[in-house]
């Protein structure tokens, strides 16, 4: 990924959508903001424990580093589940000023309208980023264990062919910055889980010979199931970047929960 580093705060793009000119796209982190203790740095989340003006305002911080307009942001609010919304420009501005506001229980966002920048929240679980340059659409899934194991970034993928006509082949996707196989254990009820949606935890867990407990790799199972239906390994870039092992960058919850949000967003320029 590329490091930007702005008066206000740090932000990561990925190399192969900054070189498309039509697009805008951002992966924050928690450098900079007003928010304190727990939540220290640039918490971008209503739905924490955080100080909700604290929150606005860094907000406000990131959307000015990134130079897209905060009216601009939709929000939604994400579960864990496999539901893809399409947005238009008629949904910009949910969820900026009070998550109450936001787009209801989704984890995927598509759209092909310009100067709508669809926003996910992140402390451990895989922002990923859609672009398809052909169709000029753009999609942004929330993947967890759960989306994961649902297949979200599948559906996300799904949905941009129904609605824009998108081709698998033609789309570019970032895989952004999450807890890393090496700190992530699971339980078995992820491992069946896993078991389950993909008949098998080869390449996609591993076993750590220390402890004897499961790991789930978030970023090599979305990857492999992206492949699975289209996607070319070249078009699919991941971050490498472990939340949970970089904590002066980003939140991780489950290294210090109750903590902050950072998040993800990518835009059509208009």
């Amino acid at each position: 990924m590329i490091s930007v580093t702005t008066p206000q705060t740090q932000y990561f793009q990925f190399q192969h959508f900054a070189e498309h000119s039509k697009i805008s796209h951002f992966v924050s982190s928690r450098k900079g903001g007003l928010s304190q203790n727990r939540f220290k740095g640039l918490n971008i989340s209503f739905e924490t424990e955080d100080i909700a003006e604290n929150v606005l305002q860094n907000r406000k911080i990131l959307s000015q580093a990134v130079g897209i307009p905060l009216e601009n942001f939709v929000m939604q609010n994400q579960v864990h589940g496999n539901t893809v919304v399409k947005v238009t420009k008629n949904h910009r501005g949910k969820g900026i000023y009070n998550h109450q506001d936001v787009i209801g229980n989704s984890d995927a966002m598509i759209s092909n309208e310009s100067s709508v920048c669809l926003f996910l929240f992140a402390a451990d679980c895989v922002p990923i980023l859609f672009y398809d340059p052909v169709q000029h659409a753009i999609g942004a899934a929330h993947s967890g264990w759960g989306g994961t194991v649902k297949k979200i970034a599948c559906e996300t993928i799904f949905a941009m062919q129904h609605h824009f006509n998108s081709r698998p082949q033609d789309i570019l996707v970032g895989i952004g910055p999450s807890i890393s196989v090496k700190n992530y254990e699971v339980g078995d009820n992820v491992t069946q889980a896993v078991l389950k949606a993909f008949g098998t935890t080869d390449n996609l867990m591993i076993r750590n010979a220390q402890t004897g407990k499961m790991h789930f790799d978030l970023w090599q199972t979305n990857k492999q199931m992206l492949m699975e239906i289209g996607v070319k390994n070249e078009n699919i870039e991941i971050s490498g970047l472990c939340t949970f092992g970089n904590p002066e960058l980003f939140f991780s919850a489950r290294k210090d929960e109750p903590t902050g949000r950072f998040g993800a967003g990518i835009m059509i320029n208009g």
